[in-house]
């Protein structure tokens, strides 16, 4: 890569790619009639973000399976989500064979989610003066967001920086966790308080402060306009070990030990034997001609 390039870090929520893909193309197999449509989505998504934006660092992170030490904090973490639908679960390891192939740097580190390791890589590269673009649909990154380290969904190619973070959730990006600290997360079982909603929450975290503040004096809500405070404040007070246990359920942990940091995080040579084997297994004979032209592989 030219030294004269622009640097920029592209962190890849693998675990976001993955769903999506595979619910965007759930019927497709190959000629043996293997599930495909996940590993096709995700790797059509990472071969489009490439030509875009050609990242001078990049990292593809997914969820480790297993508990995290979130679900030591909290047993019922997670515990709605529906378990993984085999036809995806048996699509994982060849994808991340494929991925590596390509010469992606791929992270999948257990006991933490894959949100701690893209925290963490982001705020390794931001103290370096590297802007970060993380790829994502994951609501919980918004707290990650400065300056100098953004979100796009791929899906919508919408970028979010903390303008559009405070549109978006009406609160800038150092308050989203207090959001759901009070509103909770239906998604990842987080309780929060209840009987706060999302508009509630807003108003709380605008007029007072974020939770910490708004705990040193719950009498502070009665000078708000906010229907039945006093009822509210009973809430508030009742459920203040749960509203800081959401706290930290909902925190995104940056100081993750990794075996490499940003700068080891650069597409390596890629495996054209072994993306054939793999493409050529499942039926990806019109992308691989297409992906054989792709200037940004790095090619022997």
């Amino acid at each position: 890569m030219s030294g004269n390039k622009k640097k920029l870090f592209i962190i890849i929520d693998g675990s976001f790619y993955l769903y999506r893909a595979y619910y965007t193309f759930p019927l497709l197999v190959n000629s043996l009639g293997k599930p495909t449509g996940a590993i096709y989505g995700v790797i059509n998504m990472l071969s489009s973000l490439m030509i875009k934006y050609a990242p001078t660092n990049i990292a593809v992170v997914f969820d480790a399976p297993g508990k995290t030490f979130r679900h030591l904090l909290f047993n019922n973490y997670k515990f709605k989500r529906p378990a993984m639908p085999e036809n995806l679960r048996i699509q994982i390891l060849p994808l991340y064979e494929l991925i590596i192939a390509m010469g992606f740097p791929l992270f999948v580190i257990s006991g933490v989610e894959a949100d701690d390791v893209i925290g963490t890589l982001a705020l390794q590269a931001t103290k370096n003066s590297i802007p970060v673009l993380i790829s994502t649909g994951d609501k919980d990154m918004a707290q990650l967001v400065t300056s100098d380290i953004k979100l796009i969904n791929t899906m919508t190619n919408v970028i979010l920086g903390p303008k559009e973070v405070i549109n978006k959730y009406g609160v800038p990006p150092h308050l989203i966790i207090d959001l759901f600290a009070l509103m909770g997360d239906y998604s990842d079982n987080i309780p929060g308080v209840p009987g706060i909603g999302k508009k509630t929450a807003i108003s709380l975290l605008q007029n007072i402060g974020n939770l910490m503040t708004i705990y040193k004096d719950l009498s502070v809500i009665n000078l708000l306009k906010i229907r039945n405070s006093n009822i509210l404040i009973k809430k508030m007070s009742e459920y203040k070990e749960i509203a800081f246990l959401s706290y930290k359920l909902a925190t995104i942990k940056t100081n993750v030990k990794l075996n490499k940091d940003y700068h080891n995080l650069v597409l390596k040579e890629c495996d054209f034997e072994k993306i054939y084997q793999l493409c050529n297994y499942y039926g990806f004979i019109r992308w691989l001609n297409r992906l054989t032209c792709n200037c940004w592989l790095i090619k022997k």
